[in-house]
């Protein structure tokens, strides 16, 4: 029993230091693609506001980057303010953010005021090597 509890708390303390040793651009990109989708939901960050804009998008960036996936300090770095729109003039939902960081470029929207979804690439025209 007493094997059985060691072996077991070795293997967790393992796969913790697994964890923490993986990189940013490993948890942005969990299956090694180019891009990656990930969504903060209503109840995990809410700014208020039916719309993403440049201060929201930078937050729920944040947000996600630092609380979420746990990354470093300094491992994401906006380079250039997000820039945000609205596509379809008549419909709110298409509103989405350009985000561009030191590691590739994200793309924010909201699914009807509620979720904010971050569309992830890893694009090395964008990012530093």
């Amino acid at each position: 029993m007493l094997k059985a509890l060691i072996a077991t708390l070795g293997l967790f303390l393992g796969l913790s230091a697994q964890a923490q040793s993986l990189t940013c651009l490993n948890k942005l990109l969990p299956y090694n693609k180019h891009s990656g989708l990930h969504q903060l939901t209503r109840d995990e960050w809410n700014d208020e506001k039916e719309q993403l804009d440049t201060e929201g998008a930078r937050s729920a960036l944040t947000f996600l980057v630092n609380s979420r996936l746990l990354c470093k300090s300094g491992e994401v770095i906006i380079k250039i303010a997000p820039h945000c729109s609205t596509l379809l003039p008549d419909v709110p939902q298409s509103q989405s953010c350009f985000v561009f960081t030191n590691i590739g470029y994200f793309i924010l929207s909201k699914d009807n005021g509620r979720n904010v979804n971050f569309i992830f690439s890893k694009d090395r025209r964008f990012s530093e090597p």
